[in-house]
């Protein structure tokens, strides 16, 4: 029996445990390992063509080159264009800063920059617009200076002026001084393209003058002008054989002039109307071409003394009584008109006005929380409601 056992024993591996022995595990790995590498050889790298159409042919690009092409247009018409606005912008103010200077104590106020320091220059608003602001002279109040230029740097408008062709213009926009001393007068002259279309938007003009045909003809005016004025004497006062040489001397630059003591601006479009009327001040425009106004200060400095000796002779023009008591009776007249024409809306906005306050009382006697507060409120609001229901009586004092 002993012996049985003990042979039993032997017959046991360390494999039928699951124990295996480290250094053998290896070793049948690396012949594993080396059968693997035997098998599989190394493959070589392979370097994938790239079609000849993507290479050599650059039809392949059109839709990005046109695009790169348009970009780099626009870029170079922005800077030629933004460059040549404030060129000559810039040269027509060094023509006209002299007699400014000369007119003005402030000139080129840009309203930030202490008087002491300040340089005349030109500001620039936009690419195509830029400005000047003076100030300091006797018989006005200020003269303001705008010149829109072409928008030669977007390259759209620059297309679009070829087929609707417009120039360079510079306005000169004065605001008289006002008082008692002071006539009323409202004229207006100029190309007859620009003087009808002005004619048709600003208030003052669509609503005192008339057009004066023979004043125009007797003045010997362009042919192609319009002149305008609420009557005669005013024509007379102001059309001096002086100012009538320098209009015709300067035709093509001069496009219009507009000098009113009612100016309100534009007129309402269509569907529109003030419910108030606006408050009328005393001013000039006069709207230059700046293709025609020549490359010499003589020219420049001709048309700004015109400008300047409109200004002092508006201020001292006397008209007649009559024509002084015509001028008063039209614009009441016009006043009284807006007022009977505005009556009826500002009716409707006062009863507006009126039921939504009545709203407001009923919605704050709703919400009262306190019952004696809301019963007071409530006897309050029918003594008024009893009160509006009363026929309103006149009261006439006996003397």
């Amino acid at each position: 029996m002993r012996n049985y056992s003990i042979q039993q024993k032997d017959d046991f591996e360390d494999d039928d445990f699951g124990v295996v022995d480290e250094q053998e595990e290896e070793t049948e790995k690396a012949k594993e390992t080396e059968t693997e590498d035997q098998q599989t050889p190394v493959q070589p790298l392979k370097f994938t063509d790239v079609p000849a159409h993507f290479r050599s042919n650059w039809a392949s690009y059109q839709v990005e080159g046109i695009v790169v092409l348009i970009i780099l247009i626009y870029l170079f018409n922005y800077i030629v264009g933004k460059t040549t606005n404030a060129t000559i912008a810039n040269t027509v103010f060094e023509m006209c800063r002299p007699v400014l200077e000369e007119q003005f104590a402030v000139v080129g106020d840009d309203g930030t920059t202490e008087l002491e320091k300040l340089e005349p220059s030109l500001r620039r608003d936009t690419d195509s617009t830029f400005s000047a602001w003076c100030t300091g002279r006797v018989n006005v109040n200020s003269l303001f200076i705008q010149m829109k230029t072409i928008k030669r740097q977007d390259l759209v408008s620059r297309v679009l002026n070829i087929f609707d062709p417009t120039f360079d213009k510079m306005t000169i926009k004065v605001s008289l001084e006002t008082g008692n001393d002071v006539d009323p007068l409202i004229f207006a002259i100029g190309e007859k393209k620009v003087a009808s279309k002005n004619f048709k938007e600003m208030l003052d003009l669509n609503s005192f003058v008339s057009e004066r045909k023979q004043a125009a003809q007797q003045f010997n005016l362009p042919a192609n002008w319009q002149l305008y004025a609420d009557q005669n004497e005013v024509v007379y006062s102001i059309l001096d054989p002086g100012v009538v040489s320098l209009l015709k001397r300067h035709e093509q630059a001069i496009e219009f002039i507009h000098i009113s003591d009612q100016f309100t601006g534009p007129k309402p479009v269509d569907g529109e109307s003030y419910t108030r009327l606006p408050e009328p001040q005393r001013f000039m425009f006069v709207t230059l071409n700046l293709k025609q106004l020549g490359e010499d200060e003589e020219s420049v400095t001709e048309i700004f003394n015109l400008v300047f000796y409109l200004m002092d002779k508006v201020k001292k023009m006397k008209l007649s009584k009559d024509a002084k008591q015509k001028a008063e009776r039209r614009r009441k007249e016009f006043e009284d008109a807006f007022l009977k024409q505005t009556h009826q809306f500002r009716q409707e906005a006062a009863q507006a006005r009126k039921e939504e306050k009545t709203r407001e009382r009923k919605q704050k006697l709703m919400d009262e929380n306190d019952p004696d507060r809301q019963k007071r409120l409530e006897a309050k609001e029918l003594k008024r409601e009893a009160k509006a229901k009363q026929p309103k009586m006149k009261q006439l004092k006996v003397k």
